[in-house]
């Protein structure tokens, strides 16, 4: 059965009707993140090392994280406006940061054209410029947060 690590956002939580929908279909593994922990980047190293995902989704701080985890253990990931730029915070991760993206990393990027937090134009520019290839997938009329049925579409066209 598919493993997947599910990271949330800075203010959001692990609890949620998302976390719920994947219970259903694969083993998951969603914990709650401090992000501003001191540590946290050698917990989150931890945690992926010892669960072993085939796949990480993150949204915001969660889908910047995923983002460097997935590149760091060569594993896949879908990261829903991601915090790549514009973070009220900068976690400390710096063994992450520190890694060259690889050659066949090719995230699935979830960008929600009304974001207002994390400007989607932006990341598209930073992304656009990266050393990486990823696929992007623009959603109209979705802000920040990630409606429901926009992460199950997007899981059932992309995961399943």
């Amino acid at each position: 059965m598919k493993k997947i690590m599910y990271l949330h956002g800075l203010e959001s939580s692990n609890v949620c009707d998302k976390v719920d929908f994947l219970k259903e279909n694969v083993v998951v593994l969603a914990p709650s993140i401090d992000y501003r922990k001191s540590n946290i980047e050698k917990e989150l190293m931890d945690m992926v090392e010892s669960f072993q995902p085939d796949l990480i989704i993150g949204s915001s701080m969660g889908g910047h994280v995923a983002l460097m985890l997935g590149n760091y253990y060569d594993i896949e990931v879908i990261a829903f406006n991601p915090a790549i730029h514009s973070r009220p915070i900068e976690p400390e991760l710096s063994r992450l940061e520190a890694r060259d993206p690889r050659v066949n990393f090719q995230p699935l990027i979830v960008l929600g054209l009304e974001d207002d937090v994390i400007n989607p134009l932006i990341t598209k520019e930073i992304l656009d410029d990266a050393l990486f290839y990823c696929d992007i997938v623009e959603v109209e009329n979705m802000g920040h947060r990630v409606p429901f049925d926009v992460f199950v579409d997007i899981y059932n066209k992309y995961v399943i």
